[in-house]
């Protein structure tokens, strides 16, 4: 269901691709107009949308060349591409148009049309011009005011005649300077609501940054009907109507269910016990069906046969929330296929639009209860959602009905990372032996990293994550366990030489204790970031070293820290025992969302967390 992604926020996309190529402001942006207007095409007997946008710029520098993209699919066609330099068609315009290769998208009906923009001097002036046709008022969706570079003077235009119901709703205008003007077209029977914006800065591309529905300013475009020369067209006028579209895809799946029903008793033989059954087929799917990402017009909603995705043994999230559904459906159980938009979208189904949800998983109702089963999540256990979607609505089928219902919140406790280590000084080195547990997220980070690289490269991967990539960390004796069942917690343990870990001056030791530091060089940059920062998901580190105190010393130990903030908590302690000390290190992430009003806060406790860091442990000899 990316395709959501690619076919109402395809934009985005090229303009994090022509920004990763316009890197300096040889160029502005001096007006942006795009203009939409709903019309009933009589001989497709459909209602269609017309956008033309107009995009001028004017040029900074000397040959100046810029990449002009525009995307489409098979249910938007670019109808036709002007191009004027200093008032003339450039002489070599030939625009191309290909299919659009997209990040982690096995396939894609998605396109683009493209073609280099140059200017040939200071004071260039430049105009380009889409003319396109959205064919179903279902797949448009949203407008985003900014663009690929800052924006001198932006104007939206919505034409709505008056036999059209729809919607928009205005969001993440926050101060932005973007004004509201609506008039009455009485010759066309239409409104003309016209929104027109100032200094828009340019679209940003962030690591860990929220969604563009949630960060930039844009119109949400909720189609709803249209009765126009006597024929009436059903949308999205409510969730009933978007679920009623959903379920008649999903009821022109017809599955082979001879082919599932012999899969789902083979997979169960022997088991006496539902749950193990669940697991058995639950754990299947996860395995040996591989995810990809499918877009493709309707079938980037429609799921593959199950059938169909058993063969293959790859499907999208649809294909394999369909073949998770049909083998318990198989097997006697109550499963059902659910939509839901992952985190990164910021709607839910009190707005129903197509934009609301990008993902599908099975719902299995069993003792009362409902299990969400994503079986994209290779690696996660029964009972564990991973950060995307907890808390998130979800529209489970019911027949003709739905249940709207919402993913459970799952405790910090499901993502952990724990190492403790038992270590002695030996000369400049510490040695011991070191055991690791990670669960749920924590878990599925350091399986999807093992199981992405071939066999023989995972000790050396893993060798690399355990050291940090400190060469003076050597590890001996590496065992890992429980690689391949969801239910347990994978172990590591191991043996290690931890070279040049001790500075030796005199007769003292001088001991740097923790090898990873985590979030060490996790400061902020407030001047340049733009948006909120998310984490990937909630977690709780927990360290614990044990460190032999040499025979006739004693410890001097740095001051604990102990940081308290609602998003997080830093915890760093030292204790001396008879002839040991401990360290003991805890970091919390209870708020994947630290908003940029927290970032101020945030370094300071960073500050104070690496200059614990920088401490080192003093051992000194008894005088």
């Amino acid at each position: 269901m990316i395709k959501l992604f690619t076919v109402f926020i395809a934009s985005v996309l090229i303009i994090n691709w022509a920004a990763a190529q316009t890197t300096d402001s040889s160029a502005t942006i001096t007006s942006s107009k795009i203009s939409y207007q709903f019309i009933y095409n009589p001989r497709s007997n459909r209602v269609e949308v017309k956008q033309i946008s107009k995009t001028s710029y004017v040029s900074n520098g000397y040959q100046v060349t810029l990449p002009i993209s525009e995307v489409y699919n098979d249910d938007v066609s670019i109808d036709g591409v002007e191009c004027k330099v200093d008032n003339h068609t450039p002489a070599n315009f030939a625009p191309k148009f290909s299919y659009m290769s997209i990040s982690d998208v096995f396939y894609s009906d998605a396109r683009v049309c493209y073609f280099p923009l140059s200017m040939p001097k200071v004071g260039s002036t430049a105009t380009v011009t889409f003319n396109e046709t959205i064919t179903d008022p279902r797949f448009f969706n949203n407008v985003f005011f900014p663009e690929e570079m800052d924006v001198n003077a932006k104007e939206v235009v919505i034409k709505i005649p008056h036999w059209m119901k729809v919607d928009i709703k205005e969001l993440n205008f926050g101060k932005l300077s973007i004004t509201k003007d609506s008039t009455y077209d009485s010759k066309n029977d239409m409104d003309i609501i016209t929104w027109t914006a100032d200094d828009l800065p340019a679209m940003k591309e962030e690591p860990n940054a929220p969604g563009p529905t949630w960060a930039y300013p844009h119109l949400l475009i909720l189609c709803k009907s249209a009765y126009v020369q006597g024929v009436n067209f059903t949308y999205f006028g409510s969730l009933t109507d978007q679920y009623a579209w959903y379920h008649e895809l999903v009821k022109g799946v017809v599955n082979d269910k001879e082919i599932i029903g012999a899969k789902a008793k083979e997979l169960t033989a022997g088991l006496t016990n539902d749950m193990d059954k669940i697991k058995a087929i639950f754990y299947y799917v996860q395995d040996n069906i591989r995810y990809i990402a499918f877009e493709n017009g309707v079938a980037g909603f429609k799921p593959e046969k199950a059938d169909e995705v058993l063969r293959k043994k790859y499907g999208d999230c649809k294909g394999m929330a369909n073949l998770t559904k049909a083998l318990l459906v198989a097997a006697g159980y109550d499963a059902r296929l659910c939509w839901l938009g992952t985190s990164h979208i910021a709607y839910d189904y009190s707005t129903p639009s197509l934009a609301v949800d990008n993902h599908m998983i099975c719902g299995l109702v069993y003792g009362g209860k409902t299990m969400y089963l994503d079986a994209t999540e290779s690696y996660m256990g029964i009972n564990e959602y991973a950060e995307r979607i907890q808390g998130r609505q979800v529209l489970m089928e019911d027949g003709d009905k739905y249940i709207l219902s919402r993913i459970p919140l799952v405790p910090l406790q499901q993502n952990f990372d724990s190492e403790t280590s038992k270590l002695s000084i030996v000369g400049n080195s510490l040695a011991g032996n070191v055991s690791h547990v990670w669960k749920g997220e924590e878990k599925e980070s350091i399986l999807s990293g093992l199981n992405s690289i071939k066999k023989d490269k995972a000790d050396e991967a893993l060798n690399k994550f355990l050291s940090d990539g400190n060469s003076n960390y050597i590890i001996k004796d590496l065992v890992i366990s429980n690689t391949n069942n969801p239910d347990k917690d994978v172990n590591v343990s191991y043996n290690v030489d931890h070279k040049a870990a001790v500075s030796q001056f005199s007769k003292a030791y001088y001991v740097d204790i923790d090898l990873k530091k985590e979030f060490l060089t996790s400061q902020i940059k407030i001047a340049k970031r733009k948006t909120d920062y998310w984490f990937d998901y909630k977690t709780t580190i927990n360290k614990e070293t044990e460190l032999a105190i040499p025979t006739g010393y004693k410890a001097t130990l740095p001051a604990n820290l102990n940081i308290i903030n609602p998003d997080y908590e830093f915890h760093i302690t030292y204790t001396e025992l008879p002839g040991k000390l401990v360290y003991k290190k805890s970091i919390v992430i209870k708020n994947t969302h630290l908003a940029k009003a927290n970032f101020v806060q945030w370094n300071k406790d960073i500050d104070l967390l690496a200059k614990t860091y920088k401490e080192n442990i003093i051992l000194k000899p008894i005088q």
